[in-house]
């Protein structure tokens, strides 16, 4: 698989999956996810299980020729091997990401704007 980006969806099947492949959030920073980088990269899987949990965050998934309601589990945040990936099949929209990365930040800890 060629190069990805912070934002794109790809299709990988994971250890545990029976093979069966799935979407997966890139979250890793552009700067590393250059092909000369190290053979991993940092993804969030999909579910189509809605759960009012903060850091289940909603995004709409292309599925054929209609959109599905998915929602990233950043709390699953993993590392994958490139050689899982398949292929880019969509990229999620700005204000999608952003909702990612405050759900990430908050689950984490890195920022307490309050403290």
């Amino acid at each position: 698989m060629g190069g990805v980006s912070r934002g794109d969806v790809v299709l990988a099947a994971m250890a545990g999956d029976y093979g069966k492949p799935r979407p997966w959030l890139v979250v890793q920073a552009d700067q590393h996810n250059r092909t000369d980088r190290p053979d991993s990269i940092l993804v969030c899987p999909f579910t189509s299980h809605q759960e009012d949990l903060a850091y289940r965050v909603a995004v709409k998934l292309p599925y054929g020729s209609a959109e599905r309601a998915s929602w990233v589990m950043v709390d699953k945040l993993m590392a994958m091997k490139r050689e899982r990936i398949r292929s880019v099949i969509a990229r999620v929209s700005h204000l999608e990401l952003m909702a990612v990365e405050v759900a990430m930040v908050d689950l984490l800890g890195l920022w307490a704007p309050n403290e």
